[in-house]
C-alpha cells in the first residue's frame, strides 16, 4: 500500500472564518493523504479542525463566513478546488460521499429513506425508478436494516437512532465511491450499537476497495480500524504515524493524553484516567509557539517562541514537538 499514489492528497490545506471578533483560523496549513483502499482516521479535541477539514474536501464549507484560504485538494489527479460548482456537484455523493455526524438532521425529513436512496442512484448510475428502488432495497438489506422492502417507505424519523445512521451508510455506499468520509458516525448510538455500525463500515470499504477518512474524538476505536493516525490539535497536524506507532510509541505529549484518557481492558480496574487539563486555544489569536504548551505540564520556554515543526521520529512516524528528536529512536 505504501507505494500506491495517493487517491487523496490534501496541500498545506487552511480554512477560515469571519466573525466578528476576527477569524478563526478552523484549518492551518494541513496535509494529509489516503491510498486507494486506506483507511485513515483524523484524532482530536471538538473543535480542532476535523469536521471542517473533511468539509473543504467537498468544498461545503459555507461562504460566508468561511472560506478555504489557500491549499490544494488533489484527488484522482485533479484539484477539487479549482473546479466550477457543477463538477463537484458530480463528484459529491458519486466518487465521493460522506457519513454525517448526526442523521437526523443530515438526512432530509420529508423524503422517505427510499426516496433518499433513489435519488442519488437515478442522478449519478442513471438508473430508472424501478431499477433504483430494487437497488435501494439491496442496499437497505447490506446495512442491516430489517424488512427492508417496507422501511424503504418510511421516514428518517420513524427510524430509530442506529437505524439511522444505517440508512445513513447505505446512501453513502450507494453509488459505490472512492472515498467516504465518516464524521463521528458512532456519536449518536450506544456501545453495543457503535461495535456494530464500524465493523459494517469497514466490511462494506474492503468488500468495495474504498477508502475511508475516519474522523472522531475517540482514539480508542481507531486501533482496530485505521491503517494510520493523523492527530489534529488547534488547526494543525502534530503527529502522524502508522496505528501501532501512535498507539504504542506516542511521542507529542498531547497524543499522550489522548490515549491516557481511553479506558484500557490491560490497564488495572483502579487505575485512574487522566484528563487533559486546560481549554484548547483561541483560534483567532493563537498563541505564538506551541499552541499545546499552556497545557504541557513539561513545556519549556522554547515551547512558547515558536511553532516546532514536523520531525520523523522512525520512517513514516512524524511529531511537531521540541522534546522529540530522531536520535530517541524507539525500537519496533
Amino acid at each position: 500500500m505504501n507505494d500506491q499514489k495517493p487517491l487523496l492528497d490534501i496541500r498545506n490545506l487552511s480554512t477560515q472564518f469571519h466573525t466578528q471578533d476576527g477569524i478563526v483560523k478552523a484549518v492551518d496549513g494541513v496535509s494529509y493523504n489516503v491510498k486507494r483502499g486506506e483507511t485513515i482516521a483524523l484524532v482530536g479535541e471538538s473543535g480542532c479542525g476535523k469536521t471542517v477539514s473533511a468539509l473543504s474536501i467537498l468544498r461545503l464549507i459555507p461562504d460566508p463566513p468561511g472560506k478555504i484560504a489557500s491549499g490544494e485538494i488533489i484527488f484522482d489527479g485533479q484539484d477539487l478546488l479549482k473546479l466550477p460548482i457543477e463538477a463537484m456537484t458530480d463528484i459529491r455523493g458519486d466518487k465521493i460521499s460522506m457519513i454525517f455526524q448526526e442523521p437526523l438532521t443530515s438526512l432530509d425529513p420529508v423524503l422517505t429513506i427510499g426516496r433518499q436512496i433513489t435519488e442519488a442512484l437515478e442522478r449519478h448510475r442513471d438508473m430508472n425508478g424501478k431499477e433504483a428502488e430494487e437497488e435501494a432495497i439491496r442496499l437497505l438489506k447490506i446495512v442491516g436494516i430489517p424488512q427492508p422492502d417496507r422501511r424503504i417507505k418510511d421516514y428518517p424519523h420513524q427510524f430509530s437512532g442506529g437505524m439511522r445512521q444505517r440508512a445513513m451508510i447505505a446512501l453513502a455506499i450507494s453509488c459505490e465511491p472512492q472515498l467516504i468520509l465518516a464524521d463521528e458516525p458512532t456519536t449518536v448510538v450506544d456501545v453495543t450499537i457503535q461495535a456494530q455500525l464500524l465493523e459494517l463500515i469497514r466490511n462494506i470499504t474492503k468488500d468495495l476497495n474504498t477508502a475511508l477518512i475516519l474522523i472522531t474524538h475517540n482514539l480508542g476505536i481507531v486501533a482496530r480500524y485505521a491503517h494510520r493516525v493523523y492527530v489534529m490539535y488547534a488547526g494543525h497536524i502534530i503527529e502522524h504515524g502508522s496505528s501501532t506507532d501512535i498507539y504504542h510509541h506516542a511521542c507529542h505529549p498531547y497524543t499522550q493524553g489522548l490515549l491516557g484518557s481511553v479506558p484500557r481492558l490491560d490497564e488495572p480496574r483502579k487505575m485512574r484516567l487522566k484528563p487533559i487539563e486546560g481549554q484548547p486555544p483561541d483560534l483567532i489569536a493563537p498563541p505564538k509557539g506551541c499552541a499545546f504548551a499552556p497545557r504541557c505540564d513539561r513545556a519549556m520556554e522554547a515551547c512558547y517562541k515558536g511553532r516546532p515543526p514536523m520531525v520523523e521520529i522512525t520512517p513514516d512516524h512524524y511529531t511537531a514537538c521540541i522534546l522529540a528528536s530522531p536520535e530517541k529512536k524507539k525500537t519496533k
